[in-house]
């Protein structure tokens, strides 16, 4: 891999539409975030994984939009 797979938390949070703040918030409580690794100081979400992520996040929001038994 090299530099320009990843995106930083400011990448993603753009992405997913909330505020870098938020998504750091998400990060340290533990709440639902695409595979990320630290590196330094430094917060790093491989791109491919951050699309798989995403692609899976949406798949289960249409299984529990349609009423469907979501574990």
């Amino acid at each position: 891999m090299n530099c320009d797979e990843f995106l930083t938390v400011e990448d993603v949070s753009r992405k997913l539409h909330i505020s870098a703040g938020t998504a750091r918030n998400r990060l340290s409580r533990g709440e639902a975030m695409p595979p990320s690794i630290k590196v330094g100081r430094r917060r790093l979400f491989p791109e491919a994984d951050f699309l798989a992520w995403l692609e899976n996040y949406r798949c289960e929001s249409q299984v529990l939009n349609s009423g469907g038994d979501f574990q």
